[in-house]
């Protein structure tokens, strides 16, 4: 089985631009000092992430008898992906990312669960995210520098679902969670 951290792609990029505002740049090149003190000088720096979904591991109840730690079920066929956006018959709010239609079931008294740790072809979400950050550096002396900048942490505020719960039950496959939303800070840095 995979190990439950495998994100088999993975995809991770950064990179920094100036932004080509103020004097020598293309747009107000000419500029007086204290235009150039406003506009010139930014810098965007884009993070993407985007990564495919973890592996899922079912679990049940000891049926065992051994009083074991992760106990599994049954699995008698993999579910398919439905990814629904209201949760059907279930409790709570979120998504139905799977059902379970008899695929997991308890194992016999006595016996331990025949599914794997994890499950090929039975993922969580992927995950797709974009954060950036704009800042301009004042030059006060030749030894203090200050910046501006602001971040933006999930700048497109895309739901960022957490992985469904996998324990047999009415809730199963069911997501109630997510990542943060968008989240937006500005700081002043004093660097010397």
């Amino acid at each position: 089985a995979p190990c439950y951290y495998d994100a088999t792609h993975v995809l991770s990029a950064y990179a920094i631009y100036q932004l080509p505002f103020g004097r020598g740049q293309k747009f107000g090149g000419d500029s007086r000092k204290a235009v150039d003190e406003v506009i010139g000088g930014w810098e965007f720096s884009p993070l993407l992430s985007w990564r495919s979904g973890w592996p899922l591991p079912p679990f049940g109840a000891d049926n065992s008898g051994t009083f074991g730690r992760g106990a599994r079920p049954d699995c008698l066929s993999l579910p398919s992906i439905t990814n629904t956006p209201a949760i059907v018959g279930g409790v709570g709010v979120g998504r139905q990312w799977f059902v379970n239609n008899g695929n997991f079931v308890q194992p016999a008294p006595g016996t331990f669960g025949n599914c794997a740790p994890q499950l090929r072809g039975l993922r969580s979400p992927r995950y797709f995210d974009l954060d950036f950050s704009i800042h301009k550096n004042f030059q006060i002396t030749q030894r203090f520098r200050l910046q501006f900048r602001t971040d933006f942490v999930n700048a497109l505020n895309h739901p960022q679902f957490n992985v469904p719960s996998m324990g047999l039950g009415q809730t199963m496959g069911q997501i109630t969670s997510a990542q943060p939303p968008r989240n937006i800070q500005l700081a002043l840095k004093l660097y010397y």
